[in-house]
């Protein structure tokens, strides 16, 4: 691979790495890339851990001596982990040092597919609301399911573009960029990047990152943090991109705490800190983040929507008790013919993000009325609310592929009506047991076809 990377490339080595790790750097990236994956805390399965080696930054993760077919594993389907690149996982890292105990409000600007997304709301509180936000569509369809497979029921998923949340000024808490960019930090992963990078692109990259900034940063708080990612190296998108921030814009360096020996790199330019991964140092691909705290007084105040939700009558309400635990502080809503478990102050900012924003899903929708007959959706198999005297029937491993793979299939049970579908303990989805067939409700468009 090293006879194939860019002159222009190679060159800009002696910026952001000593001579003497050139060479170690250009060898690692003709090794086979590591593969890792991130647990689900709330579905974690731990006999699945105990021979694997955990990634020194990540609480929850691991890497895996081999690659499996994910796609052939039910519990990678019931949301039971991620699989993620290593160094991107630091980002748990930045935000546990920064996380106020409070209340946020969290917007990922380009989060699909999910890594990052599930990441932060496995660490935010319960009563903080995540927005997952990705423009192009068909990427917005695949955050949406990974989100819902991940289990939690305190996010929205919009499709907007990053000039129009500029105009909700002083909304959010904290904001995750992680910026389209180069792709230095892919050429080992995908060699696609080496023919598609250019000093031009990097230029054209680097003035993007820039528009994206300025017009995202009037939405944060003053206080409220903004966390940058790339997965590129050159400085002219990362260092230079934050020392523009903060000469421009009021925003200060924060550093973050590292323990001795990760093989984490901490660039401190001008009072600037970022951290660095590089292949040759550590278990991981190439990627730079940093965050920075925005600074003045908060001397605008959100205006007040109308809420654009209804609570839900209370005879319906008593429908529900019997499928699920509801949360403390939580309540039934409707909104264009689907019930949702919301909290309230939640049913306040996504009113006020729809004024702004193209809100594509809500979380917790949990089903529909039809004429008195509840149809539990696919949200709610996917979290742990599911009220424990609801049917629950164990499939086989062949039985789990089938029902994903929405095959018929054949079980003995005495069981009849609505029950999650499990593999290992773990919900995969609904079915229906009539007396001479099972209705799989298992979604059309996420069906296993493998």
């Amino acid at each position: 691979m090293e006879n194939t990377l860019p002159a222009d490339f190679t060159n800009k080595l002696a910026h952001i790495l000593p001579e003497n790790e050139h060479q170690s750097f250009l060898d690692s990236l003709q090794s086979p890339p590591i593969t890792s994956i991130r647990y689900n805390s709330q579905k974690k399965l731990q006999n699945y851990i105990d021979n694997q080696k955990p990634v020194s930054w990540c609480k929850d993760g691991y890497y895996l001596s081999e690659r499996p077919s994910f796609t052939e594993d039910p519990t990678f389907w019931a949301g039971s982990y991620y699989v993620q690149e290593a160094s991107s996982m630091f980002l748990g890292k930045v935000i546990e040092h920064i996380l106020p105990k409070k209340a946020l409000r969290v917007l990922d600007l380009s989060a699909a597919p999910g890594g990052k997304s599930t990441h932060l709301i496995s660490l935010i509180s319960s009563d903080s609301l995540l927005v997952a936000n990705e423009i192009i569509k068909n990427r917005a369809d695949i955050l949406e399911e990974n989100l819902v497979r991940w289990g939690n029921s305190n996010y929205i998923v919009t499709q907007t573009d990053s000039q129009v949340w500029g105009s909700l000024e002083n909304f959010f808490d904290i904001i995750v960029v992680d910026a389209p960019c180069s792709g230095e930090g892919m050429f080992r992963k995908e060699p696609q990047a080496i023919t598609e990078w250019s000093l031009d692109n990097v230029n054209l990259c680097a003035a993007r990152q820039k528009r994206i900034l300025a017009d995202v940063l009037p939405a944060l708080k003053p206080s409220g943090f903004l966390v940058y990612s790339t997965c590129t190296y050159n400085t002219q998108e990362n260092e230079e991109n934050l020392a523009w921030l903060v000469k421009n814009h009021h925003c200060k360096s924060i550093k973050i705490p590292l323990e001795h020996d990760l093989g984490i790199k901490e660039s401190s330019l001008d009072d600037i800190f970022a951290y660095r991964f590089f292949p040759h140092l550590l278990q991981g691909e190439g990627f730079f983040i940093a965050c920075l705290q925005k600074t003045g007084n908060n001397n605008t105040h959100s205006k007040t929507k109308k809420n654009i939700f209804t609570l839900l009558p209370k005879k319906q309400v008593d429908i529900f008790k019997n499928w699920i635990n509801i949360p403390e502080n939580h309540q039934f809503y409707t909104y264009k013919n689907q019930i949702f478990l919301l909290q309230e102050h939640h049913t306040q900012s996504i009113s006020q993000i729809a004024g702004t924003a193209y809100i594509k899903h809500t979380s917790l929708q949990v089903g529909e009325l039809k004429q008195n007959d509840f149809i539990p959706s696919h949200d709610l198999a996917m979290t742990n609310l599911v009220n424990a005297n609801i049917s629950r029937l164990e499939l086989s491993y062949e039985q789990a592929m089938q029902y994903l793979r929405k095959q018929d299939f054949t079980i003995d049970t005495p069981i009849k009506g609505w029950a999650l579908m499990q593999y290992k303990g773990l919900n995969l989805g609904w079915a229906k047991i009539l007396p001479n067939r099972i209705n799989n409700y298992y979604p059309v468009h996420q069906r296993v076809r493998k």
